[in-house]
């Protein structure tokens, strides 16, 4: 199966500008550490994930895409001292390596967030 752009579902879509809209308020609002960030993005992605994860493999992925382009996204509109070519070379590696690590995190509340659904459409 090929898979493309073109053919991912309006969840995706929503999750991916959901995190790049999300990435870039709390780029500009500065709040020069990580950790204020890490809450409220860790609870958009429980809420991401329990209304849109329809299957366990469906909320781990879309955690996972959340949290690593959120977190990609937001190192790149946080750093605001790049001034060169050589700058831009030497960060898309360096970015990429806190990035993975938010991606397991993402993956987890997805995990969670599955969980969640699962708890709520039994009851309903």
């Amino acid at each position: 199966m090929k898979h493309s752009l073109n053919k991912l579902s309006t969840r995706y879509w929503f999750t991916l500008l959901l995190a790049l809209i999300t990435a870039f308020v709390f780029g500009q609002l500065n709040y020069g550490n990580l950790l204020p960030n890490a809450v409220p993005w860790g609870i958009l992605a429980l809420i991401l994930t329990t209304w849109l994860g329809t299957s366990k493999k469906d909320a781990l992925r879309l955690g996972a895409t959340f949290g690593f382009l959120l977190s990609y996204a937001y190192l790149w509109f946080d750093n605001h001292n790049i001034h060169s070519l050589t700058q831009i070379l030497i960060l898309i590696p360096l970015i990429i390596l806190p990035s993975l690590f938010v991606l397991l995190c993402g993956a987890a509340l997805g995990y969670l967030g599955w969980q969640l659904r699962k708890l709520f459409m039994k009851k309903t």
